[in-house]
């Protein structure tokens, strides 16, 4: 498994009827590789990466083409590669007050963040190490603005 396997298209999902039955087999045989990626590595066109049988692939993608969970980027009869997201994780942050979630909010979109908001609450996508994003928020977390209502910490 020296060689480096180039692919430069999305085949299909594993979803797709077309490709569920083969998938099912290959799975069984334990012969369906995946390629492991960050939810914010998605959108990437030219990548490296091995597999999780070490197999080296490089990725070289048309702009239209677009990874997701469950990408089906090689296959054949002894064995099929496919893309496995990590599992995103969000930091639940709890304005204290309005002035505090209009606040929060600018903040969040000058510094580019994947937010989503649910009942009062704003969940910011982590992309690196929790604790960057904590002393990011510190002047928020200094005059009790917001707090942290995950689990985490």
């Amino acid at each position: 498994m020296n060689s480096l396997l180039i692919i430069d298209d999305v085949l299909g999902s594993i979803d797709d009827e077309a490709f569920s039955e083969k998938i099912h087999s290959l799975s069984h045989a334990d012969k369906v590789e995946y390629i492991k990626l960050d939810p914010i590595d998605l959108s990437r066109k030219k990548f490296k990466k091995s597999t999780t049988a070490g197999r080296s692939c490089a990725i070289s993608l048309p702009r239209d083409k677009v990874l997701e969970n469950g990408s089906i980027m090689y296959i054949e009869d002894d064995f099929a590669i496919v893309i496995k997201t990590n599992e995103l994780q969000w930091l639940q942050i709890k304005p204290n007050s309005i002035d505090a979630a209009i606040e929060l909010g600018y903040f969040a979109g000058n510094m580019h963040w994947q937010v989503k908001f649910y009942d009062e609450c704003i969940f910011i996508a982590l992309n690196s190490p929790r604790e960057n994003y904590l002393n990011r928020l510190s002047q928020f977390l200094s005059n009790q603005s917001i707090e942290i209502v995950d689990n985490n910490g």
